[in-house]
């Protein structure tokens, strides 16, 4: 989608670039930094003490070189990924967009240098970064973009996706992707990735389930907030474990007297997960509508496209 609208942008390099930038920075800096200066506010340790990082959108590199424990701010590198690679994504872009060819070619090139550095360790000074680092994780990105242009100027297998035996088959390895280890696997994931985001764009999926369950309006609304779904999720989840569910709930049971779902005591998770998914649904919900619109509002405002 990105790629889409810097490569269909009819303006001047710079007017488009301004307008890109100022259209993203009202989507994703106000609730980042909202959530950002909560945390702050509540002395959590790893946003205090790595604030300048948090604010530069550095996490991914601070996180890796300062062995930084996992935590629930721990999910923002990758958010730190996406913000730099939108940086200078627009510069290839709005530059080559009038030669589709070499654009293509340029695409084709990251993505095979970004692969090939996270599966090989190629370059000595990258390695520690592999998993979290812009250079690496670009490909994934860059794959997205070369579908976007693909499917602009016509030039995607729509046989090849139509096929229910391709479907089955992308499928499987991506089940296998998720449940293995291997060196090739963040490479077949975003393969398996661009595969399924393309047939949900061009063709129905021969496996009726997955049509049925894209196209149904609940699941296109958590797609629309899931922006905060992602923002708000980990810390809130680890603020009511911490400080509501174990002290006020869970150690108050007595997990003896529960028979046979005694067996909860140690799997809390089955609990958990549903009721903090819901919450977390519910406050995106609410951030999007009283937070997050009002804001977007001010796109065609100030950063209109022609």
């Amino acid at each position: 989608m990105i790629t889409t609208i810097l490569y269909k942008a009819k303006e001047p390099f710079w007017v488009s670039y301004k307008k890109f930038i100022g259209r993203r920075t009202l989507r994703i800096f106000p609730l980042y930094y909202a959530v950002v200066l909560i945390l702050f506010l509540l002395n959590h340790n790893v946003v205090t003490q790595y604030i300048f990082n948090f604010l530069t959108y550095t996490y991914n590199y601070a996180w890796v070189k300062y062995q930084i424990p996992d935590n629930s701010a721990s999910h923002f590198w990758s958010l730190s990924v996406e913000e730099q690679f939108y940086l200078f994504w627009p510069f290839i872009v709005l530059l080559l967009r009038k030669n589709a060819n070499i654009l293509i070619a340029v695409i084709s090139i990251l993505i095979v240098g970004c692969f090939a550095q996270m599966t090989f360790s190629l370059l000595d000074v990258l390695n520690p970064y592999n998993i979290t680092g812009l250079v690496p994780r670009a490909g994934s990105l860059c794959m997205g973009a070369l579908g976007a242009i693909l499917l602009i100027e016509k030039k995607l297998p729509i046989k090849l996706l139509e096929n229910k035996l391709i479907e089955f088959a992308v499928m499987l390895l991506l089940v296998l992707c998720l449940i293995t280890e291997n060196s090739f696997k963040y490479s077949l994931l975003a393969l398996c990735s661009i595969t399924l985001v393309l047939k949900a764009v061009t063709t129905n999926f021969k496996i009726n389930v997955i049509n049925n369950f894209l196209l149904n309006k609940y699941i296109i609304y958590i797609g629309s907030i899931s922006y905060g779904i992602y923002i708000i999720h980990f810390p809130l989840g680890e603020y009511i474990t911490r400080h509501i569910f174990n002290p006020y709930i869970w150690e108050k049971i007595n997990f003896s007297k529960l028979g046979k779902l005694s067996f909860l005591q140690y799997n809390s998770w089955l609990l958990k997960f549903p009721v903090y998914t819901l919450i977390s649904v519910a406050l995106a919900h609410l951030s999007f509508k009283y937070f997050e619109q009002p804001i977007l509002t001010l796109k065609d405002k100030f950063f209109k496209y022609s």
